[in-house]
Order: C-alpha cells, then sequence, then structure tokens
C-alpha cells in the first residue's frame, strides 16, 4: 500500500512524522527516501530545503517533480546502484516494520556504504505499543488500511534499535517516542567503517 491509498487520519500522521524528521535534516542535504510512497510527500515538503532529494519505492510513480528531487520505482533486492558516500541522509518513514527481518541487515548495510562519512538514518516506526491500537483501528473500526497494518513484520523498540545499530555500522544517537508513545523515532550515526 502506497500513499495514494491514505485517508484523511493517515495524511494528519504522515505530517506529524514528517515535521519530526525534517528537524534533522541538514540544509542543503542530499537525502535518499527509501519507501518514499506512491506520492513522495516527505521529500516535497522538503523539497526547498534540499540540494538533491531522490525517493524510491516499489509504488511509486516515476518522475521529477521539481528540478531536485526524482522518484524512482525501484524494489530493493540486494544493494543500490548508487556510489559509495552519496547521501547525508536516508530516510526510511514508516516502512522499517514492513521489511521482512532476513532482509533488515542486508538493506542498513546498503545505507551505511551510501551514506556519506557522519550521515544518519532519520526513521520512523511504530513502537510495539501501538500494534492493539493499530489493529483495532484497522480490522474493528476500519479507519485505517488494514492491508497495512496486516504487513508490519516487527514492532521495533529502543533495543531491537540499538542492536540493530551495532550490528550494521551505527551508532543510535536519537531515539524518542510521539504519539502518546505509539511511534518512535530514531537516528542512527554512520559509524567508519572499522
Amino acid at each position: 500500500m502506497g500513499t495514494k491509498d491514505f485517508n484523511a487520519l493517515d495524511l494528519f500522521i504522515c505530517r506529524w512524522r514528517s515535521r519530526i524528521v525534517r528537524r534533522f535534516l541538514t540544509p542543503g542535504a542530499t537525502i535518499l527516501d527509501f519507501g518514499c510512497g506512491h506520492q513522495a510527500l516527505f521529500l516535497r515538503s522538503v523539497q526547498k530545503d534540499l540540494k538533491l532529494g531522490i525517493g524510491l519505492d516499489y509504488d511509486a510513480t516515476p518522475g521529477r517533480p521539481a528540478a531536485n528531487l526524482e522518484i524512482q520505482d525501484f524494489h530493493f533486492r540486494d544493494r543500490f546502484e548508487f556510489p559509495d558516500r552519496t547521501f547525508d541522509h536516508v530516510t526510511i518513514l514508516a516502512v522499517l516494520e514492513h521489511i521482512p527481518l532476513d532482509q533488515v541487515s542486508v538493506l542498513f548495510r546498503e545505507f551505511h556504504r551510501i551514506l556519506k562519512d557522519g550521515g544518519s538514518v532519520l526513521l520512523t516506526t511504530p513502537a510495539p505499543t501501538s500494534k492493539p491500537l493499530l489493529e483495532f483501528l484497522a480490522f474493528k473500526l476500519r479507519i485505517i488500511s488494514g492491508p497495512e497494518v496486516a504487513d508490519h513484520r516487527h514492532y521495533w523498540n529502543r533495543a531491537d534499535l540499538q542492536a540493530l545499530a551495532a550490528r550494521d555500522g551505527f551508532a543510535l544517537e536519537t531515539y524518542r517516542t510521539f504519539q502518546a508513545g505509539l511511534n518512535s523515532f530514531a537516528v542512527l550515526r554512520r559509524r567508519p567503517p572499522s
């Protein structure tokens, strides 16, 4: 499911998430937005602050919505076609929970490769405490996307993200929850290869 299927509540949550993440962007940055969604809403919202933004999603409509934005239809297998140290930031917003667990390290090692020295992954993901509420809203009340919630592979907590960071070449620099503890935001800073 992509952002083309968002209802008003989904869009409200998306905009809240975007406001938190944009505070951590370096002005004039190059950004890869992994899982940008059909409309690449986050990239469009920060476009004026970027040198370059590239959005990737299997559900995206390819195009150049602005001179400094490029949207690509892309399904990750095991490698990006970008050279080493291309981006200042990688954003992965409300996507990590959809990645099969056996693919997470492959993905984050690639993030590490394509990030510049000192670059960061900025991510949001539902906290484990949100699972019962999301399932109630999706399957009982039907006010958020059922297919989206059914596709959640894992609900990540701080310890999970700390372990992911340590395993794949990052330091968990920032972790906090928002929306009454139902969602989490994290900054994973790229460590130099050892």
